[in-house]
């Protein structure tokens, strides 16, 4: 509308809706600003910090020990990028309870891997080269792949 043809009731309706709109902006740069929304970014490396911790596998490695596999008194981190000339399948033993792992497959070979609780019981994950697989550990250290 015109200015001329405005009602008095208009105007107070749409200085309403520019503050609604200007507080719709404050929040969402707000957020933007805290972090909110954003996927998590771990530091990659095998410091006591990392969060994805790199696990270096040569021809004889064939299992993996998410107690003591990664850095000297820690448990492994929710992500596990594995190097080195690991192929076929890989036993994952002593996961901690209630965290959703992340395998990385960063090997030389291009054949790939599986990954499972020990034995396979619980179902199994195959991961290419590069790829990425995700098992989740239940209730007694049971890793479920699948």
């Amino acid at each position: 509308l015109k200015a001329q043809e405005r009602t008095s009731w208009q105007a107070p309706l749409e200085y309403a809706r520019s503050l609604v709109a200007m507080g719709r902006r404050s929040a969402t740069l707000l957020l933007s600003w805290l972090g909110v929304g954003q996927a998590a970014k771990y530091i990659i490396g095998q410091t006591a910090n990392s969060g994805a911790y790199e696990v270096h596998f040569d021809d004889d490695k064939r299992t993996l020990d998410l107690a003591n596999d990664c850095h000297p008194g820690k448990i492994c981190p929710p992500v596990v990028v594995m190097s080195g000339r690991q192929v076929g399948t890989i036993d994952v033993a002593n996961c901690h309870e209630g965290v959703m792992y992340t395998f990385v497959n960063k090997g030389d070979l291009d054949a790939g891997v599986v990954v499972q609780h020990e034995g396979g019981l619980y179902g199994s994950k195959g991961i290419a080269q590069f790829g990425v697989g995700t098992c989740f550990c239940y209730k007694e250290g049971t890793l479920m792949c699948g």
